[in-house]
């Protein structure tokens, strides 16, 4: 637990830091699965030995993007951790030498446009009018 906790603020400091944050060769520490490839990840899901620490590190990731991007409830928006899963598995089987960490910053990327921005249930249509009518 205590682990898993440490992860998550780890992650949160990276996925929080401006571009500019990297050293000067754009740069930055990754710790634990994030910092192996993505061939030990599909060799780890196909034997399945190994895969949660996987799914663990991508779901710390996932959560301190919901975090820290405003205007985002839940990244993965209306997809389950199987699919998230086939998606990482294609990337990793075209990209094998990249680090997990990119594997998983370009799910980010591609699941952006359909995240949710609001909690199920929420309804905040006149919060947002204020908030655009405010930007005119």
């Amino acid at each position: 637990m205590i682990r898993h906790l440490m992860l998550v603020v780890i992650l949160i400091l990276l996925v929080s830091l401006p571009a500019q944050a990297k050293d000067i060769d754009g740069q930055f520490a990754v710790f634990g699965a994030g910092s192996k490839s993505c061939e030990s990840y599909l060799q780890a899901h196909a034997s399945g030995r190994g895969l949660t620490t996987y799914v663990n590190w991508m779901e710390a990731y996932l959560s301190a993007f919901n975090l820290i991007v405003p205007s985002t409830y839940n990244i993965a928006g209306n997809r389950n951790l199987e699919q998230m899963l086939k998606w990482t598995d294609g990337y990793c089987r075209d990209n094998p030498q990249d680090l997990y960490v990119n594997a998983i910053a370009a799910l980010t990327v591609a699941l952006y446009p359909e995240r949710l921005n609001l909690a199920p249930g929420k309804d905040n249509v006149e919060k947002w009018k204020s908030l655009n009518s405010s930007g005119e």
